[in-house]
């Protein structure tokens, strides 16, 4: 019985241990993403391609800053928290665009 309750504990620790130490998603991972939720929302009816087209012109914006914060050739911490911060808003505006009971005909 203790050493089930070890076994158990041990293998509790182990997978908090392994789930803190996922690293975050990369800026460029989060904007294939946001490209892959535009196109799956189009692809259900829940944009419309004037929702969709302003989504991506957010996006496009956010990638072009990302290209001339990197112009010096790295990101420093303050640009990246920037570009992720405008992730975040892009990420709450498709979300906000996909419920807003605005279909494609």
């Amino acid at each position: 019985m203790k050493s089930r309750l070890t076994l158990l504990a041990g293998a509790f620790v182990l997978s908090l241990s392994t789930a803190t130490l996922a690293a975050p998603p990369t800026i460029h991972e989060r904007m294939d993403h946001m490209e892959v939720r535009i196109e799956r929302g189009i692809k259900s009816g829940d944009l419309t391609r004037r929702e969709a087209e302003g989504l991506r012109n957010e996006l496009r914006a956010i990638k072009q800053r990302e290209e001339r914060m990197r112009a010096d050739g790295r990101l420093s911490e303050r640009e990246r928290a920037k570009l992720h911060e405008d992730l975040d808003r892009l990420d709450r505006h498709i979300t906000r665009e996909k419920r807003d009971d605005q279909r494609r005909r």
